[in-house]
């Protein structure tokens, strides 16, 4: 049996899974701003700043009404945006921003709070426009969110979601986080009905544990075969 096909046996399922993950996490940072084509479209990616707060606002007010139900703030409201570039200018946020030829298309950030105690957890958030969707930004954002958390020296990372969000629970599986609680009728929409949270999380040292693990684990049946 040559060592290839022994590799391919070995690492399916568990240990598969974490090296796929870790794999997805080893994305690096944009060189920012950069041009790309994607899906076809022509976009940049830059960091948000002050002059983009129009094209939040015009972004989030385009959204479906159950886009926004998992940010903490309501962002189609022209005080929380400037609440959130506050926290950019003052380092506690970074954002990302893909601009296409209809303005904003989607963001990613990674938001800390004020809090000492916390300073090493910091939240992932990615949100699109619909015309975007399905095209790889998704994914390519995340991966960009991850890269700044991991270069900051963010040592446990969440994402928040509603449990109906099928599409954003499976990217960030993808990278590694676990589901980690779920808040019953968290969330109150616009017509006054509750919907439950998901929150998920990926804590950096046990997940380099796990890789250690598994990787050690096929070396240890290697050396069985």
């Amino acid at each position: 049996m040559g060592l290839l096909t022994q590799l391919s046996r070995l690492l399916l399922g568990p240990a598969a899974e974490i090296e796929a993950q870790a794999a997805a996490q080893r994305a690096e940072l944009l060189p920012l701003p950069t041009t790309m084509t994607l899906g076809g479209e022509e976009l940049t990616i830059r960091r948000l700043e002050r002059v983009d707060r129009e094209s939040i606002l015009a972004f989030a007010r385009a959204l479906a009404p159950h886009d926004l139900l998992f940010l903490r703030r309501d962002i189609t409201q022209p005080d929380q945006v400037d609440a959130w570039l506050d926290d950019i200018e003052q380092g506690y946020t970074i954002s990302i921003g893909a601009f296409d030829a209809g303005g904003l298309a989607g963001y990613s950030t990674v938001g800390r709070d004020h809090m000492t105690w916390t300073a090493h957890v910091a939240e992932l958030r990615v949100l699109l426009a619909q015309r975007v969707r399905g095209k790889g930004l998704g994914r390519l954002l995340t991966e960009q969110a991850f890269a700044i958390a991991r270069e900051i020296g963010i040592r446990k990372m969440m994402a928040q979601m509603t449990t109906d969000q099928l599409a954003a629970i499976a990217v960030f599986r993808r990278m590694g986080f676990e589901p980690e609680a779920v808040l019953r009728n968290q969330v109150l929409d616009r017509d006054g009905r509750l919907h439950d949270l998901q929150i998920m999380s990926l804590d950096v040292d046990a997940f380099r544990a796990k890789v250690y693990l598994a990787r050690a684990s096929v070396e240890s049946h290697m050396l069985e075969t």
